[in-house]
């Protein structure tokens, strides 16, 4: 695989760590497998990536592609309805099995099913009478399903996402997780078009406790029906700084480039508006690799 960036990018990839990474099998067309993703971050001297699916859990393929390639593949689990949507039976055999991140719902949230058609290439696979998961009793308060997931991901220190949800469900999540003592709160692509958080609301969430905002390369490209500009994702992560932030693609899809070569691109466009390379090392290497319990073995 020959990538063509500058030396500045390539050495910014050494090292990075993609969180955000949709792979085959799927019910949806993934450009690769999971152990080809793997080699190829492994040829772009990426240090781990993190495999996403919607409807199974990952870890356990991870583990194979891991010991295929000898790279570090991470996996999680999405609490959508096809695991029993908030269901701690699901989420302990997946933390056991080594999930690194538990994700609250994404196509199965009750608020992305009112904007579904932001992402048509989805929709196909969500029923039109299917109702969303909801993470709020009628009080304002959590479920009780979502606390012992929280046990949980203490338990086992790993990390929660708030995935596809809306502002309330979010701002209640957060707080409630990082008073309960969840170390590491990432907030999922806060600025895509069908989550749409201000930056108000993404400061808002900081202070209530999230670790870091995960921003992906994704939100800007034709995959999403509504992307947003690439100056308004740069001017959203420069907003906040980057000791708050995670860069990540959120890739895989056919029509996009592959992964490894959409972090070199999303690399290339932080620091042509402006990061340094020093802001983008943070949020492509270190805190990536703090989120997924890398950072006393980095060396480089």
């Amino acid at each position: 695989m020959n990538l063509r960036f500058t030396p500045v990018v390539h050495e910014l990839l050494q090292g990075a760590c993609d969180i955000h990474i949709h792979s085959a099998p799927d019910l949806y067309p993934r450009i690769q497998n999971d152990v080809e993703l793997a080699r190829c971050a492994q040829e772009a001297g990426m240090r781990a990536i993190l495999i996403k699916n919607h409807f199974t859990e990952t870890a356990a393929r991870a583990q194979v592609a891991s010991q295929v390639t000898g790279f570090q593949v991470f996996g999680g689990i999405v609490l959508n309805h096809s695991v029993g949507g908030i269901n701690p039976h699901a989420v302990e055999p997946a933390l056991k099995m080594g999930a690194k991140v538990v994700w609250m719902p994404t196509l199965h949230a009750r608020e992305f099913l009112t904007k579904k058609s932001h992402v048509k290439s989805l929709a196909g696979e969500i029923g039109a009478d299917l109702e969303g998961v909801y993470l709020l009793q009628e009080n304002g308060r959590l479920i009780d399903e979502v606390q012992a997931v929280l046990d949980l991901i203490i338990a086992h220190d790993s990390c929660l996402a708030t995935g596809h949800i809306s502002k309330p469900e979010a701002r209640a999540l957060v707080a409630e997780a990082a008073r309960r003592g969840v170390k590491k709160i990432v907030v999922t692509h806060p600025m895509a078009s069908f989550v749409n958080y201000s930056t108000d609301v993404m400061k808002e969430l900081l202070d209530l406790g999230a670790t870091w905002l995960e921003h992906v390369f994704n939100d800007t490209t034709r995959q999403v029906g509504h992307p947003i500009t690439r100056e308004a994702l740069f001017t959203g992560i420069k907003a906040v700084g980057a000791e708050r932030c995670i860069m990540s693609t959120d890739s895989g899809q056919w029509l996009n480039p592959i992964p490894a070569q959409q972090m070199g691109i999303y690399i290339t466009d932080a620091l042509d508006f402006g990061l340094s390379p020093a802001e983008v090392k943070k949020m492509v290497q270190d805190n990536p690799a703090a989120m997924l319990g890398l950072e006393q073995e980095h060396t480089s």
